[in-house]
């Protein structure tokens, strides 16, 4: 089986959520040849601890993989302590990648969206939430060919968006993010690692599946097909 790599941008309520869950599945698969590359440019700190796990203080990219290369030692791990930027992304996603995009603005997600227009074959998985809802977002591109929308092709939020990336962010304004629950930030996960599981096992029905919206109140997962628009 040929190498293949998950890359994860953003290690808050989601992406903890998603590479615990993730990395215990992946570890234990027979064939096992999988990469993760964890990204994020933040510290986990004391006040986190209500939805996020790490073994540490310290750089949230830094330590989960610490953490989770003591517990799985059939994955490869690297991680980049820095947030994702137009100076590193070159290097951080490119062609064949899988990618898990678990942030919390609109900028990044832009960024990102934009970055896969330039690569031919690449898988990117993008989930939100606000207190109780959410979406995941699926876009697949083979060949140079969208099979999906990309994240701003539904969404002109992304497309134009009104927040800026953390980098460019003070400590004050990363400071005043809107309250959030572990349980919707696992909803997204959970719902993350569905698709996962569908991608390992060549069964992600790309017709049907594009967006998924869920609301955990409702206790509802509604599911959306989303054709690219160009």
């Amino acid at each position: 089986m040929a190498s293949r790599k998950l890359v994860v941008i953003g290690l808050g309520g989601i992406g903890t959520s998603f590479c615990d869950n993730a990395c215990r599945y992946l570890n234990f698969q027979k064939n096992n040849n999988w990469t993760l590359h964890l990204v994020d440019g933040d510290n986990y700190e004391i006040k986190n601890q209500e939805r996020q796990s790490f073994i540490r203080l310290g750089n949230k990219a830094s330590v989960k993989s610490t953490e989770l290369r003591m517990k799985f030692d059939n994955i490869i791990f690297y991680d980049t302590t820095e947030y994702i930027t137009s100076s590193n992304i070159d290097s951080v996603i490119v062609e064949d990648d899988i990618v898990f995009l678990c942030v919390d603005n609109h900028a990044t997600r832009k960024l990102v969206s934009e970055h896969i227009e330039k690569l031919n074959n690449v898988v990117l998985i993008s989930g939100g939430n606000e207190k109780t809802d959410g979406n995941v977002q699926v876009t697949v591109k083979k060949g140079g060919v969208f099979k999906t929308a990309n994240l701003t092709d539904y969404h002109p939020e992304i497309r134009e968006p009104q927040d800026r990336s953390p980098h460019e962010m003070s400590c004050e304004e990363l400071s005043m993010a809107e309250p959030q629950i572990f349980f919707t930030n696992m909803t997204v996960a959970t719902i993350m690692c569905w698709i996962l599981y569908a991608l390992d096992k060549d069964s992600l029905d790309i017709d049907t599946i594009g967006e998924l919206y869920f609301d955990i109140l409702k206790m509802s997962v509604v599911s959306y097909t989303r054709k690219p628009l160009n």
